[in-house]
Formats: structure tokens, sequence, C-alpha cells
């Protein structure tokens, strides 16, 4: 009877290694899992895939078009992060902004349906397509690995990445 016990507990203890091990650890580099974060990233260089290639589509059905002349700003996030929140709020200070598109990309679509994610965007004032990540490609591409996460797209190239970027840094790098 004891024997059952111990069995169950080492194959709990096994799972936990191997959730942990792929949560943590891809590629042999050590990431953090998506959770929200007060840390940012600096403006980088790297050069994903061109964004013309990115193939979204709103919740509307609408396709979602990148043209690489103008700043595409693309927020990571899912309804239920409280910290999303205040980044949504100070990109909605330049959503009228001229050559500037938001696009807010929701990680969990398995989640979070259609009409939640509409009252996350009245919650935010948000009026800009929300589109639902369901190839988790797109996650891979910008490297996300936390919630919160602000990629912004320039003539095909990644010019700033980070995590709850604070409205002064958005404000440069949108500028």
């Amino acid at each position: 009877m004891k024997r059952p016990i111990w069995l169950g507990g080492a194959l709990v203890v096994l799972i936990g290694l191997g959730v942990y091990g792929v949560v943590h650890v891809v590629q042999g580099e050590p990431r953090q899992a998506l959770q929200p974060s007060a840390q940012t990233a600096a403006t980088t260089d790297q050069s994903p895939p061109p964004a013309g290639a990115l193939a979204l589509v709103d919740t509307a059905g609408r396709r979602v078009a990148i043209d690489p002349n103008e700043k595409t700003v693309l927020h990571f996030l899912t309804t239920s992060c409280a910290e999303c929140l205040p980044t949504e709020n100070a990109l909605a200070k330049f959503q009228n902004t001229p050559h500037v598109r938001l696009v807010s990309v929701d990680i969990t679509p398995q989640v979070d349906d259609v009409n939640t994610i509409q009252a996350f965007a009245h919650a935010a004032d948000a009026n800009w397509p929300y589109v639902r990540a369901t190839d988790p490609s797109l996650l891979e591409r910008y490297h996300v690995t936390e919630l919160d996460t602000v990629v912004v797209l320039y003539h095909n190239r990644v010019i700033f990445e980070g995590v709850a970027p604070t409205a002064a840094q958005l404000q440069k790098v949108l500028a």
C-alpha cells in the first residue's frame, strides 16, 4: 500500500521537473516563464523575418496589414494580466499618431474569447486591432517570454522590445 503512494509522489516530482524544464529552458538557454514584469529591455537591432510576412487577423476577422513604413507596435498580453492594462492605457495616447500602428496580441486564445478581449479593449480605451496568437511561431519570432512585452517594428526590423515600457520610453521610440 505504501509503494503506490511513493510512486505517485515520484511521478508528480518528475512531471513538475519536466514542466519546469520546458517552461524555463529552451534550446539550452535559461528563459523566464510568461509572467508580468516591470523590467524593460533596451532598443535592439534584431532582424526577424520581414514584418510584411505577418499574417494577422483581428478578432472581427479582418486582415491586419503591417506597413514597413509605419512603426508597428505589438503588445503581447492576456486579458487576465492586470499589469498589462497600464501599458494599454499608455499606448492609447499614441492611437491617433500618424504612421504608428498599434496591435494588441492576446497570447491565450484558448482562454480569452472575443467578448473578453472586447471588454479589455474597452477598459483600456483602445481603438486598434486585437489579434489572437493562435500560432506559437509569432511568440517565437519576436522572442516573447513574458506578458506585457512590447515590440516595435519599423522598416522590417525590431527597433524596440521591452516589458512594461514606460510612457517616456514609448514616446521616445514612437516620436
